[in-house]
């Protein structure tokens, strides 16, 4: 059996992931350039990922920027997608080899 070859699509979407909002963002051949390339183009609010403003600590702009990383980071390594924001990510996972 051949090695298996595997691609990493993303795509920009509406807060309700529908089909008709779905914009082709890029092909990577990793995960991690995938969440890479979502992490430091993402066009999601840092407002929306901070909503409960009284559990927040006081951050500097670094700080914010830093821990909005970690944050979309882990939500795409552990589902693929972000969600629950007014603009959304999806990474889809495309086997080529799937008939090998």
């Amino acid at each position: 059996m051949a090695n298996k070859k595997v691609l990493f699509t993303v795509y920009e979407t509406d807060a309700w992931h529908s089909t008709a909002s779905k914009e082709f963002k890029g092909i990577f051949t990793s995960k991690t350039t995938a969440v890479n390339a979502i992490v430091k183009n993402h066009r999601i609010d840092d407002h929306e990922l901070f909503e409960n403003i009284h559990q927040m600590i006081p951050l500097t702009k670094r700080e914010r920027e830093a821990e909005v990383k970690r944050r979309l980071r882990e939500e795409l390594e552990d589902n693929n997608q972000t969600q629950g924001y007014s603009v959304n990510y999806e990474i889809e996972v495309i086997n080529l080899n799937e008939w090998d």
